[in-house]
């Protein structure tokens, strides 16, 4: 090869390699969850499996804990394309696209099994996504949590037990209503601040995944568990418009392909994850579980569900989960 002919190909791979890094992009993606936790997992996972996918190409950097700002305010920032992603759960979207509180609804998944069902239903799926695209957001997919209880830093052992107990709640419509039909008194809180307000007394308890007794310590200052696996609390990461503009189309197929793969292996991952957490709380943080009956619970929240089929934005919806499920309540 003479020299003139070294050249041209030196300059052809400089060229090539000068391409191949502008086309290369590092995107944030924000949460408010631990690296440890069932969703900062799977999403660790998902970002890897994207950026050897694609060569690096679409490279996602990870914001944990809350860095970024509450949901709320990072979903914001999604919806502006400041921030490319964020894991936003039902409950905060549910402030924004209301026909997504039907997920919220108290025992509208009664098993593992009927959430997989649902939750991977192309019509359920389609009515969730399309409600949430109307806010400027595209929504990439969900990730499932374990079922929802209850726990407290004094003894309970029963629905009339927690009759006018302070517990912490999501700030979504569907999930405050929830408490009070129980006879708690919901008091928003971030969840950044719910060990210290445990802790001083703030509130008396919370509901929630019991998992985080043991991964965020909470089981220090809440040693008693309710099981009443209420609700099945799913988070959903949505991405900017920018980014899915600025990704090219091939690529996006593959972050889209990789992000089901993870929804689908969240639902078994997640019950897995959270039971062997609920067991060190049990064994190292000295944690008491307590089994309930949850027919009064379920009796009191009927009225949620008459009001979401009066609802023309809620009841497709719900009727589409029930049509799945077999069922009329």
């Amino acid at each position: 090869m003479n020299t003139f002919s070294r050249l041209l190909t030196v300059s052809a791979v400089a060229v090539s390699l000068m391409s191949s890094s502008a086309m290369a992009e590092t995107y944030r993606l924000a949460t408010n969850v631990s690296e440890v936790s069932t969703a900062g997992q799977l999403l660790a996972e998902f970002a890897a499996a994207v950026s050897e996918r694609t060569e690096g190409r679409v490279d996602f950097r990870m914001f944990n804990d809350g860095v970024l700002g509450e949901q709320a305010q990072y979903f914001q920032q999604v919806q502006r394309g400041v921030i490319d992603a964020g894991l936003v759960n039902s409950g905060t979207l549910e402030n924004v696209a209301p026909a997504v509180g039907v997920m919220n609804l108290p025992y509208v998944f009664r098993s593992s099994e009927e959430y997989a069902q649902v939750m991977t239903a192309p019509e359920v799926q389609s009515a969730l996504f399309d409600a949430t695209a109307e806010h400027n957001v595209v929504p990439l997919g969900f990730i499932s949590s374990g079922f929802r209880s209850i726990y407290t830093t004094t003894p309970v052992e029963s629905f009339e037990d927690i009759q006018g107990m302070k517990l912490r709640a999501i700030a979504s419509p569907t999930y405050m209503e929830m408490l009070s039909l129980f006879g708690a008194v919901p008091t928003p809180l971030p969840f950044g601040e719910l060990y210290a307000g445990l802790q001083q007394g703030i509130v008396d308890g919370a509901e929630g995944g019991l998992a985080g007794l043991y991964v965020a310590q909470f089981g220090e200052v809440a040693k008693y568990a309710l099981l009443t696996n209420q609700t099945r609390l799913t988070d959903f990461v949505v991405t900017s418009k920018r980014f899915n503009d600025s990704v090219d189309p091939a690529d996006l197929e593959i972050v889209r392909e990789e992000f089901e793969a993870i929804s689908l292996k969240s639902i078994e991952f997640s019950d897995a994850s959270e039971a062997a957490d609920l067991q060190k709380a049990v064994d190292e943080m000295g944690v008491q579980v307590i089994e309930v009956d949850t027919a009064p619970f379920i009796a009191a929240v009927h009225p949620m569900y008459e009001d979401a089929r009066a609802d023309d934005a809620k009841r497709g919806l719900i009727e589409a989960i029930f049509a799945i499920e077999n069922r009329d309540f």
